[in-house]
């Protein structure tokens, strides 16, 4: 293991698996590199948005709306100062310190464990994150939830701390241990937490209507449009009549994802409509204008809510 690498596993990494995980890197990083040879062959792929924006869009000055619960993080101070928003976060700071105390792991929002990718913006913007989705989802004690590329997150983990069964499918692109430290720190806490290594390419493993709430941090914009379509589809499927699905997803302007894709954003309203709400048959939760601050050409951070009807 490189010198720079000696944090980047959790500490009670069995040497069987830290083997398993060298070995995917090396078939994952000769598989990127095809890839990317044979996207430059065919030139740009896939649907890059225009900024057409067909929501209304406010101006950055704009006040705090206490109401939106599918907006844009312009308002991230104003945000944490809700009392339920801020109970969160405190008992997410309380958990982080008692895993500390424990000498168990949880990644950082770059998805690895070296400690320099844990920042204080990214922290910051994380935490807002994790916040708004639980404080706004309806999720509590008992439910049975699924947490999309979550393993190892204190997102994941924090629904377990409240009580929830939850499930996590994720497959370890940092190929850093995050399924098998999930697994592990679930079992030391007494959780009810799986996490499943599995692609999100993949038919999901769960009955139709098996969750009360799903959930997905950061996620969706590292996909495909295909892709995207295709998980969409499948959380329409797992989600219970009346379950709501959360998700946050950002843009970074002069991020290629994926080679051809940019991401997503709310100024794009087609490409949010036909690659993730059509596919999985909800509707939005909550306020109907995604409230969205920035111009559609800068960096964006958002979180909106869905909804499978009641039968």
């Amino acid at each position: 293991m490189e010198k720079s690498d000696k944090k980047k596993y959790p500490p009670y990494l069995p040497l069987y698996y830290l083997i398993f995980l060298i070995i995917r890197k090396a078939y994952r990083q000769s598989l990127v590199r095809v890839l990317e040879r044979r996207a430059k062959r065919r030139g740009p792929q896939g649907i890059v948005p225009d900024g057409n924006a067909a929501w209304p869009r406010p101006d950055t000055g704009l006040p705090h709306q206490d109401n939106a619960i599918n907006k844009s993080a312009r308002w991230i101070d104003e945000d944490m100062k809700i009392p339920a928003v801020q109970s969160i976060s405190h008992g997410i700071y309380l958990l982080k310190k008692e895993m500390a105390r424990r000498g168990l792991a949880y990644c950082s929002p770059a998805g690895i464990f070296k400690s320099t990718t844990y920042l204080d913006r990214t922290e910051r913007t994380k935490n807002w994150e994790n916040c708004w989705m639980i404080a706004h989802s309806g999720v509590r004690e008992g439910k049975r939830v699924l947490d999309l590329g979550g393993a190892s997150t204190i997102f994941a983990f924090y629904l377990a701390s409240m009580g929830c069964d939850v499930d996590v499918v994720d497959n370890d692109w940092g190929n850093c241990g995050t399924i098998f430290n999930a697994n592990y720190v679930a079992r030391k806490m007494g959780w009810r937490l799986k996490a499943h290594d599995i692609d999100l390419v993949r038919r999901l493993p769960f009955p139709d209507n098996s969750f009360d709430h799903i959930f997905s941090i950061c996620v969706m914009e590292h996909l495909s449009s295909a892709v995207r379509s295709s998980v969409m589809s499948e959380v329409g499927r797992l989600l219970k009549p009346g379950g709501t699905a959360g998700f946050t997803t950002d843009y970074v302007n002069d991020r290629d994802v994926l080679l051809f894709d940019k991401g997503l954003r709310f100024a794009y309203p087609d490409k949010l409509r036909r690659e993730i709400i059509e596919p999985s048959g909800l509707q939005i939760y909550g306020n109907q204008d995604l409230v969205d601050a920035i111009g559609p050409n800068e960096n964006f951070l958002g979180a909106f809510f869905l909804q499978k009807k009641m039968r």
